[in-house]
């Protein structure tokens, strides 16, 4: 099954189910009505509120076990699981771009204000990422203080200034909790492709993952490639 089809269903299993439910019910409401005498007609809309409410808990149930699957509980974005899947999908499109983020020294953010402190300043980098990318941006923690973000129908030259808006609001930003205030910088690597890939995806994230290896030795910089 197409992945986003696939996704949909997910995401839309409280209403699917809750529809399937209403057309057996009807079904067999209108097949039984003729033979149901006036107590019986009181157990079976009883019994019929009972089913709805359990289709529509057992849809709910669906998608948030289907979203928890697919997101890092810690900053609520996708995890490593969910972006390889839409990166493969993103194989077929013609164009897209891919951001390879890492926190620079983000030890010494643990070292020096804690673990607690550390995982804030994860959960309010996430929120940076969140308000400085589009909707169709997918965004994902790829691990520790590392994140990716996909960005479809995207060229270089954009993908580009994305990451230079995302540096330049985390270079200013001042991260506050209980235990004080720090400033962190990132580096970016940027890898763009305007054909349907050729090669395996684990290359091309290679090649975006040394582009990302060249801006860490330079700190707060962004480095981008393309496969022409």
């Amino acid at each position: 099954m197409n992945g986003r089809l696939k996704e949909k269903i997910y995401n839309f299993a409280p209403v699917i189910i809750l529809v399937i439910g209403l057309i057996l019910w009807l079904g067999t409401y209108y097949l039984d009505q003729r033979i149901l005498t006036e107590s019986l007609n009181v157990v079976w809309i009883g019994l019929s509120l009972f089913l709805i409410l359990l289709f529509t808990l057992s849809g709910v149930v669906i998608k948030n076990l289907y979203h928890q699957v697919h997101t890092d509980t810690l900053t609520g974005l996708h995890n490593r699981k969910y972006f390889f899947a839409k990166l493969v999908e993103m194989q077929t499109d013609k164009r897209f771009s891919l951001i390879l983020i890492d926190l620079d020294d983000f030890k010494n953010v643990n070292d020096t204000y804690g673990h607690i402190a550390g995982d804030h300043v994860l959960q309010k980098f996430a929120e940076i990422l969140q308000l400085n990318t589009r909707k169709d941006d997918i965004i994902a923690r790829w691990g520790g203080e590392e994140f990716a973000i996909i960005l479809p129908n995207t060229e270089r030259q954009e993908a580009y200034k994305i990451a230079e808006r995302i540096r330049t609001v985390v270079e200013q930003h001042l991260f506050l909790d209980q235990t004080g205030t720090c400033r962190i910088t990132i580096s970016m690597g940027v890898g763009s492709t305007k054909k349907e890939l050729d090669f395996a995806i684990e290359q091309f994230v290679k090649i975006v993952d040394e582009a990302l290896y060249q801006a860490k030795e330079k700190k707060n910089s962004i480095v981008a490639v393309m496969n022409d």
